[in-house]
Order: structure tokens, then C-alpha cells, then sequence
């Protein structure tokens, strides 16, 4: 705690006014770079640099990074009494991001509100599900195995929501 307030140049009073714990600050970070991967994410199919299951594999690839940078601490975090919650705000980051990819590259048009509420929220808590359990698996099974199951489970019209 002390080296998180010094290299803040905040006194710890500061600090717990934001946070409650050193967790719920790991999971602040997780969350403000998923925000930023998620437009990332955006831009690159926008302009069409990556498209479909493709651009499903870089953004998961940067999702996993961010996750693996973060390994010590969220590991702490998603293994202690808070774990369940740290997991709950994770999913719900991860189903508002992909609520934010349906309205930016205008899906929503092309299915019914309730299905893409439904869509955003089952892919958001299940990828947080998927990879909360695969970092504190003892015997994970390797990242790319992790990557091509997560890919397959986006329904197709996600990836491609205007086949042609």
C-alpha cells in the first residue's frame, strides 16, 4: 500500500476515499484498460483492418495481455472474499464494452434490443467467467486453446453482422 501512495503522490486517506481495497483498485485498472481496448477494438473493425473472428482474436489477445500484466494482483483479488465481486464488476465492463461494439458498428439495427442486451451481457459475465477461471486454474490450458473456445462461442452474427 505504501508504494501504491507514494507512486500516486497520494496519502492513504486519498486513497481509501476511492478505493476500498488494493483490490477494488486492480479491478479499477482492469477495467479502464478494457474501456480503452474496447474502442481500440472498435476503430480496428471500422475501418477494416481486422474483420470477424479475426478481429475477435486480437481484441480477446489484448483482453488476455491486459489480464496477464495484471496476473499478481488480480489473482489476489479474484482468490480472496471479494473474488465474486471483482468477477461480477469484470463481466459487467466486459458486457457494457460489447453493448458499446453492437451500438458503434450499428448491429443493433439488425437484431431485436432484447437480444443484443441479452447477447452483451451472456458474452460479457461468461468471457469474465472463462478467464477468472483460467487464471487461478492451477493447470490452465494454454492461451490459444483459451482464445479459439472463447472465438467459437460468439454467436457468428456478432462476428459478421451482415453475411453476404
Amino acid at each position: 500500500m505504501s508504494e501504491i501512495v507514494a507512486e500516486a503522490g497520494l496519502n492513504r486517506s486519498s486513497f481509501y476515499a476511492h478505493f476500498d481495497t488494493t483490490g477494488s483498485l486492480a479491478v479499477y485498472v482492469l477495467e479502464q484498460a478494457l474501456r480503452a481496448i474496447s474502442e481500440q477494438d472498435v476503430q480496428v473493425r471500422l475501418i477494416g483492418e481486422a474483420t470477424g473472428r479475426h478481429a475477435s482474436r486480437i481484441v480477446l489477445g489484448h483482453i488476455l495481455d491486459q489480464v496477464e500484466g495484471q496476473r499478481v494482483e488480480l489473482l489476489a483479488v479474484f482468490g480472496s472474499a471479494e473474488g465474486g465481486a471483482a468477477t461480477a464488476r469484470f463481466g459487467q465492463q466486459l458486457a457494457d464494452n460489447i453493448g458499446y461494439y453492437f451500438q458503434r458498428l450499428r448491429i443493433a439495427p439488425a437484431r431485436p434490443p432484447g437480444e443484443l442486451a441479452t447477447t452483451a451481457v451472456f458474452l460479457g459475465h461468461g468471457l469474465a467467467a472463462a478467464i477468472v477461471h483460467w487464471l487461478t486454474e492451477p493447470s490452465p490450458c494454454p492461451r490459444g486453446d483459451l482464445v479459439d473456445v472463447l472465438v467459437g462461442l460468439v454467436p457468428a452474427w456478432v462476428d459478421d453482422p451482415d453475411p453476404r
